[in-house]
């Protein structure tokens, strides 16, 4: 750091980078561009300096800069969706030019301190969301972090969203790859492993951290086959590669299609290459309408697999790539809260019990069982049925899967720790305070966006977390039993946080039911047919 100018640091690659002081000791660096996109849905490449379109000897990187696109009050409505305080949120100006990363670290930095180094990688269902969101605001981890003298550098990261990350044709995959949100991501770890020295970071010491379909990325990754080290270790929050569903090429296809007819493109009687290269010229404001879902295409690069399933976690660990010390697998007990709140909102959607009970009977030899499980009758309220039937939704698309990817990782050498975050959501919103575990609340919790809103009960348990994770980042040192040898997981919930026997994990007896019950109605397949064939077909049906 340049003792002359407090918050410009100079770079030996990069040159002068203006950012800002957050906190005491601590600097930021907003939106830094790591690739460019040579043009719509082409695959982006690698930065090797940073723009400097006028003439400036100083990046200016003190204020935020854009993500990708997407609709118009996004954070908004993402924060309600997620039961996170919504009076302190900031719109963020979206563009195509959302190739940016945004870094936090100590203010006295050099190419020698050879920090860790901590890479975010947001949610948001791969078409909403950003590094830069309110509830993602990594001060206070980073402060923690600082206090326990373990310093870190913080960084996270923004890709393509939606049509711009994800749209594919097979028949036009020269104009529209596949999976260019995923190679976004490569390409920021990249650019990562080039340039962190440069701010006091240590390249061979890089974490991963993602939350959602952050998590689901990074679980992508972890099992690509990818031979070259993008990180040390991995943390994956309520995310897995069941979490999103992906598509096949053919799929993808008839989903191209379909898009080009919703934004007014001609196809009848025309190739893929001509309807391509209309949406590539396509108004922008017809790109963010189409308010696309992103989705992972299967028989890829980054997914060489048919289809990714808890039986594939289970059975085909081994594939993964071999350079991944340890992993951290997790998720709450509630994150079922996502689609709870969407469909709560969604006037289209009543008679929840009636719907699902006539669902589980038509697909299920005993539908009864799933039934008593969740304790759902045909004369539930629309409220307490969407309850229960989310609650199955956590159990077994997030709960399931993730006790999945770690018994996955017992047939390699990776070190992998089972966590569940059972601490309830401190706030007001359709869910009772404090009572659900809610999707997102545990990222929140863990960077402590919120932590001057929170008890000195909360603040202690969740610092405590920290603190164990901080030092999982720093050296790998273990938060609890390495869940290939002893079944055990680390447990964060209102008494503290801490390593219990699988069995105690809250809801583990209900579990235990429900998976042998998935045993019973399609053996090995049990999990995916309830996760995909049962509850993912119930929540679809307002689609």
């Amino acid at each position: 750091m340049d003792a002359a100018m407090a918050l410009i640091i100079r770079h030996p690659f990069l040159g002068a980078i203006r950012g800002t002081a957050i906190a005491e000791r601590l600097y930021r660096a907003y939106s830094l561009p790591y690739a460019s996109i040579p043009r719509r849905f082409a695959r982006s490449e690698l930065l090797a300096d940073l723009p400097n379109p006028t003439g400036s000897t100083v990046y200016d990187a003190s204020k935020v800069g854009p993500s990708s696109i997407q609709l118009a009050g996004a954070a908004q409505s993402d924060a309600e969706n997620n039961q996170l305080p919504t009076d302190d949120v900031e719109e963020q100006e979206g563009s195509e030019d959302c190739l940016r990363l945004t870094l936090t670290c100590p203010d006295d930095v050099r190419p020698s301190s050879r920090l860790p180094v901590v890479v975010f990688v947001h949610g948001g269902a791969y078409f909403l969301g950003s590094g830069e969101r309110r509830w993602l605001d990594a001060t206070k981890f980073c402060m923690q972090a600082l206090e326990n003298n373990k310093p870190i550098v913080f960084v996270s990261i923004n890709y393509r969203l939606g049509l711009l990350g994800f749209l594919h044709s097979p028949e036009a995959a020269d104009l529209l790859p596949a999976n260019n949100a995923l190679h976004d991501q490569i390409r920021a770890f990249e650019w990562i492993r080039e340039n962190i020295a440069g701010f006091g970071g240590d390249p061979s010491n890089i974490t991963a951290l993602g939350q959602s379909a952050g998590g689901e990325s990074i679980s992508l990754h972890n099992l690509s086959g990818q031979t070259e080290a993008l990180y040390k270790r991995s943390i994956t929050l309520s995310g897995t590669l069941v979490t999103m569903p992906a598509k096949t090429p053919e799929q993808y296809q008839s989903t191209f299609l379909e898009c080009a007819k919703k934004m007014d493109i001609a196809v009848k009687d025309r190739s893929s290459k001509e309807i391509a290269e209309d949406i590539l010229t396509a108004d922008l404001d017809k790109i963010r309408a189409a308010n696309f879902v992103g989705a992972p295409c299967t028989s890829s690069e980054i997914l060489p697999y048919g289809k990714p399933t808890m039986q594939l976690m289970r059975s085909q660990a081994p594939t993964q790539v071999k350079w991944l010390e340890s992993h951290i697998v997790s998720s709450c007990t509630y994150d079922g809260s996502i689609s709870y709140i969407m469909t709560h909102n969604s006037p289209s959607r009543k008679d929840h019990a009636a719907g699902f009970i006539r669902l589980a009977r038509e697909l299920l030899q005993n539908p009864d069982e799933l039934l008593d499980i969740y304790s759902i009758r045909d004369d539930d309220g629309d409220d307490e049925a969407l309850r229960k039937i989310c609650l199955f939704e956590s159990d077994i698309g997030f709960v399931s899967a993730t006790v999945s990817q770690a018994m996955g990782m017992k047939k390699t050498r990776t070190k992998t720790y089972l966590q569940l975050v059972d601490l309830g959501n401190p706030f007001e919103g359709l869910l009772p305070k404090e009572e659900y575990t809610t999707h997102t609340w545990d990222i929140a919790a863990l960077l402590g966006a919120y932590e001057d809103r929170l008890s000195e009960q909360y603040l202690k348990i969740i610092q405590e977390w920290r603190r164990r994770v901080v030092d999982y980042v720093a050296g790998g040192t273990a938060i609890c039993d390495d869940f290939r040898s002893t079944e055990n997981g680390f447990l964060v919930d209102k008494e503290r946080a801490r390593t219990v026997a699988m069995d105690e994990l809250p809801g583990a007896e209900r579990r235990a039911r429900l998976w042998r019950l998935a045993d019973a109605e399609k053996g090995e397949t049990g999990l995916d047919f309830l996760w995909e064939g049962v509850c993912r077909r119930w929540l679809d049906q307002g689609e």
